[in-house]
């Protein structure tokens, strides 16, 4: 028996080095590309760029065998370590595999967490309710805004709550008074932007519609007109923006000005564009807008609207400071591709890289990401493998955020500030942080010790310090100038550096 047991054990030991563990891929150096794809045929996909040029193909289904996204996804976020994929429907029926309107997956691995099928129905089940955006609050709680309303999401029980008074559908068209995109303004509201209503302003405590700003109308050939809102942005001086378009209709018709608007005074200012130079809106089949704004410079970026829906190629930029609207990039005088529908580019919260998604023409299986600088210089190109992929948007990764705590960073990339910091029991009143603008310095008081972080828009910590309690005061002359959140562990504040 002594005998055996020695065979037994040394046969173990020579054996165990080719064990392998099984490896934990991880998705943090690069860029996620969500898609669409082929709508009829086979339910959305995500895939994954590594810095290398390298790509991961189906990563969702990769890290979860079995499971797939739900069909026409056209908005994904990360908030607080998770990706959130909202998709159109559950299932395409095409595909034989049903995901949800909603997945949500560890940002990381894209290990798959929770999906939900139906975000809101009726009494005989069906669903009332597709999906289109998600904005994170606090890591308890985000909103979820749908064809029909904007719906609270508890974050740790994944239930949906019932839709917010005032953000519905009444038209009964699925293509008609849709909620669109949300941005946090990290502290009481959150701004959404509604088909036909116009700009929405919610209490993000409550839950309440603390006012709906109307889109403006129009004179047109003597004959009122109204106008329709897109989407909502963030600039790096604290002041957001709006897309407009020509009507509610949702056939992406331009006008060529949009709005400024002052979340302090709640007023909007027009800012007049050159001829041709709207920014393009999809409310029909809704896509998220190719509107963004740099998270390093006071700029503004949008696709000019071609002949028609697949002959983009113009990427506009306004600058804010000098308040002057330029060309920045034509794909297809430079490089022979046409940008795709949707979001179509996205630039990249700490290098301010512009991702490009294009494609050839309509209906031919290639594709291909353009990486560009950001005073338009092309870094790279990176063609994908031949698929009708129907990209939707690039996400950034989380890569500023602490494994240990996550939520420090943001995986958008689009300037909006949607899913900055995660922010807890935020208050606007009971904590200052002053000046703002500042620019030398910031003072706020502390009631104990603490460590103390002030982020960018784009959630990456920019600087970190213990504190004592009392009163405070820290350097930030070497910060650009932008909107920051100085954040405590229990408070954050908001102010201006100059």
């Amino acid at each position: 028996m002594k005998i055996k047991h020695f065979t037994l054990v040394l046969l173990f030991a020579v054996l165990t080095p080719f064990v392998k563990a099984e490896e934990t891929v991880e998705f943090t150096d690069g860029v996620f590309i969500l898609n669409e794809d082929w709508f009829g045929h086979q339910n959305s996909t995500i895939n994954f760029l590594r810095s290398n040029g390298e790509w991961d193909y189906r990563i969702f289904q990769q890290q979860n065998p079995g499971m797939e996204l739900g069909c026409t996804a056209q908005y994904g976020a990360i908030f607080n370590g998770r990706m959130y994929i909202m998709s159109k429907q559950e299932r395409d029926n095409g595909a034989s595999v049903t995901g949800g309107r909603i997945t949500v997956c560890d940002a990381r691995t894209m290990k798959c967490i929770t999906q939900i099928q139906n975000i809101a129905t009726d009494e005989s089940g069906r669903s009332v309710a597709d999906g289109r955006g998600f904005v994170g609050i606090t890591p308890q709680k985000g909103y979820v805004s749908t064809s029909n309303g904007i719906y609270p999401f508890n974050l740790e029980t994944f239930e949906i709550g019932g839709v917010i008074e005032g953000t519905g559908n009444t038209s009964g068209s699925l293509y008609s008074s849709q909620c669109g995109s949300m941005l946090y303004d990290g502290g009481k509201y959150v701004y959404a932007t509604h088909q036909s209503a116009g700009l929405i302003i919610i209490d993000a405590e409550t839950d309440k519609v603390e006012r709906i700003i109307a889109p403006p109308v129009d004179v047109v050939d003597g004959v009122e007109k109204q106008r329709g809102l897109g989407s909502i942005i963030r600039s790096i001086d604290g002041n957001m923006w709006i897309s407009m378009s020509s009507d509610v209709t949702g056939q992406g018709l331009i006008i060529d000005y949009f709005l400024k608007f002052d979340p302090t005074t709640q007023d909007t200012t027009r800012i007049e564009l050159p001829a041709g130079y709207g920014t393009p809106t999809s409310w029909y089949a809704w896509t998220a807008d190719p509107f963004c704004a740099s998270a390093k410079e006071n700029k503004l970026y949008w696709k000019k609207r071609g002949d028609g829906w697949y002959t983009n190629s113009v990427i506009l930029c306004y600058d804010i400071d000098k308040n002057e609207c330029t060309e920045f990039f034509d794909t297809n005088k430079e490089l022979g591709w046409y940008m795709y529908c949707g979001a179509a580019f996205r630039l990249h919260p700490q290098t301010d890289e512009m991702y490009v998604t294009c494609y050839l023409e309509n209906m031919v299986q290639d594709y291909l990401i353009v990486r560009l600088s950001n005073r338009g210089d092309v870094l790279d190109s990176y063609e994908m493998i031949r698929n009708y992929w129907f990209p939707a948007m690039p996400i950034f990764p989380d890569t500023s955020a602490d494994p240990e705590n996550p939520g420090d960073g943001d995986g958008d990339g689009d300037g909006d500030g949607d899913e900055d910091v995660a922010v807890d029991n935020v208050s606007a009143t009971d904590f200052a942080v002053y000046p703002s603008p500042a620019t030398d310095y910031v003072n706020f008081v502390l009631d104990g010790d603490e460590i103390v972080g002030i982020y960018d828009i784009s959630g990456t910590c920019v600087l970190r310090e213990q504190c004592a309690a009392g009163e405070n005061s820290l350097s930030v002359s070497s910060l650009s100038e932008g909107l920051y959140f100085l954040k405590t562990e229990s408070r954050t504040a908001k102010f201006v550096k100059r």
